[in-house]
C-alpha cells in the first residue's frame, strides 16, 4: 500500500484548518459584539451609518469563511483517520501480507476471487472485534486524541451550508473589498 499523506502531515493540515475555523469564529463574535453595541447605544456615533452596514457585511463574509474553514476541518479530520489507518495497514501488510494472502489463496486464485476473500476477511475481523475491543496503536494515539474519531459538533454544524461557485467568487470579492477598506 502507498500512503499518500503521512499521519503527521494530515495532523498538521487538521490543526491549521481548526485554527483557521476558530479564528474566524472569534472574529465573527467580535464583529457581532461591535454591531450589537452600535445598535443598542443610546446615541448614534458620527460613523454609525457607515459602520453598521460595514459590520453586517463583515459578519456575512465571516459566516462564509467559517463555513469554508469548517469544511476543511472536517475533511482534514477524516484525512487524519485515513492516514493513520493506511499507515498501520501498510505496516501490517509489510509484516503479515504474505501470510494473509496465503490464507486467502484458495479464493484469491480460485472461484469467487477477491470478493469472497474480502467477505471471509471481513468475517474474521468481525470475530476478532467481538473477542476483544480494538485499541488504537500507540503510534497514532496522540494524533487521534487531537482530532477525535469524529469531527467536532460545532465544526460539523458550521459546515452544513453550501455555496455555488458563483457565490464563492462573490463572497471572496466581498472579503477582498472589506480587506482593502480596512474593515
Amino acid at each position: 500500500m502507498t500512503v499518500a499523506i503521512t499521519p503527521a502531515q494530515a495532523l498538521g493540515q487538521f490543526l491549521t484548518a481548526r485554527n483557521q475555523w476558530q479564528t474566524h469564529l472569534s472574529e465573527r463574535q467580535e464583529a457581532e459584539t461591535a454591531l450589537n453595541t452600535l445598535l443598542t447605544a443610546g446615541e448614534n456615533t458620527a460613523d454609525y451609518s457607515d459602520r453598521v452596514p460595514q459590520l453586517r457585511e463583515r459578519i456575512a463574509v465571516l459566516d462564509w469563511q467559517i463555513n469554508c474553514a469548517a469544511r476543511e476541518g472536517v475533511y482534514a479530520q477524516r484525512m487524519v483517520l485515513e492516514a493513520c489507518t493506511e499507515d498501520a495497514l501498510s505496516g501490517f501488510m509489510s509484516e503479515h501480507g504474505p501470510a494473509l494472502t496465503s490464507a486467502l489463496a484458495p479464493f484469491l486464485n480460485g472461484p469467487g476471487g477477491l470478493d469472497v476473500a474480502a467477505r471471509l476477511l471481513r468475517s474474521a475481523v468481525a470475530r476478532e472485534v467481538q473477542r476483544a475491543r480494538p485499541a488504537v496503536a500507540a503510534t497514532y494515539q496522540d494524533a487521534l486524541a487531537e482530532t477525535g474519531l469524529a469531527p467536532e459538533a460545532g465544526m460539523l454544524r458550521d459546515c452544513q451550508g453550501s455555496h455555488t461557485p458563483a457565490q464563492h467568487l462573490r463572497l471572496a470579492q466581498r472579503r477582498d473589498r472589506l480587506s482593502q477598506e480596512g474593515a
